[in-house]
């Protein structure tokens, strides 16, 4: 209880502290924390809090505020004795680096105010159908369906030969049936997903699966209370060209940042011929 009591009156000490200090700037602040000639003033930590803290909650963001200053500060003081004069002038890689920032904060702008984000079908398809040699599976993927499912659940046999048809009734049985008993089912709404994605729903590593895939489409595997069943429907296996639905979401990604780079170099070449023509600019070198 003394301990509750000793963080209460902390941490309303803490607060006290910083609202006096934020209505008295102009008064002399008390330091928070010091590391050589360097201070850490209340003024300094106001926007570490949020209004949903609590007392206790507060005073532990700020002794952990706090206490990383103290060791930035430390290790700020050791690199400035330890550097020479020229490893310490950082001036033109600040330079560089506010350059490239601003930059780049102004291309996003200027790139999120004009470009046109719709890609249709008919682009997605001829930039594919183009560029097929860019389009080269790393692994095998898969069209498929799997279940997990108690071994002593009552429809477990009728599963096991329901997952196995291609027949239309069959799979509409299945569907109903798997989504009430099995403790996983899915079907990957009918996509393209990596093959390997899939296996780490097993329990164990299963091997020769790309011997077991050119005999039979069925995967099944048995621990002593689930039963794991893969249904394979279709397969591109690694190598092969990748399949035109896998690949549309990253067609379209490239074709979009295709866009993001003309923008960029459309005003860019804007930017430079306007100032040319108005003589904002010499080259001075032949």
């Amino acid at each position: 209880m003394k301990k509750y009591y000793i963080i209460v009156i902390a941490t309303l000490l803490v607060f006290t502290l910083i609202w006096s200090c934020i209505k008295n700037q102009n008064k002399e602040q008390e330091p928070l924390a010091r590391v050589y000639d360097k201070y850490l003033y209340v003024s300094d930590v106001q926007n570490i809090f949020n209004g949903s803290m609590t007392g206790a909650d507060s005073l532990q963001v700020l002794k952990a505020f706090v206490d990383r200053w103290v060791r930035k500060q430390l290790m700020l003081n050791r690199a400035e004795k330890n550097l020479s004069p020229e490893q310490k002038d950082v001036s033109q890689q600040l330079d560089d680096y506010r350059s490239s920032l601003l930059i780049f904060k102004y291309e996003q702008e200027y790139i999120q105010q004009r470009m046109d984000t719709f890609v249709s079908a008919s682009e997605l398809e001829k930039y594919y159908t183009d560029n097929l040699s860019n389009f080269t599976l790393n692994e095998n993927v898969v069209k498929a369906l799997f279940i997990k499912i108690r071994k002593d659940d009552t429809y477990y046999e009728r599963i096991r030969m329901l997952y196995r048809s291609d027949k239309e009734d069959d799979i509409k049985t299945l569907d109903n049936l798997a989504y009430q008993v099995a403790i996983k089912y899915d079907y990957f709404n009918d996509m393209w997903v990596p093959l390997s994605r899939i296996l780490r729903e097993f329990p164990e590593p299963i091997e020769n699966v790309d011997v077991i895939l050119t005999r039979s489409k069925h995967i099944e595997y048995e621990d002593e209370t689930f039963a794991y069943l893969l249904n394979v429907r279709d397969i591109a296996r690694k190598g092969e060209t990748s399949p035109f639905s896998y690949e549309k979401n990253n067609v379209r990604s490239i074709l979009l940042n295709k866009r993001k780079q003309r923008l960029i170099m459309d005003i860019e070449a804007k930017i430079y011929n306007d100032a040319r023509n108005h003589n904002h600019f010499n080259i001075y070198v032949e």
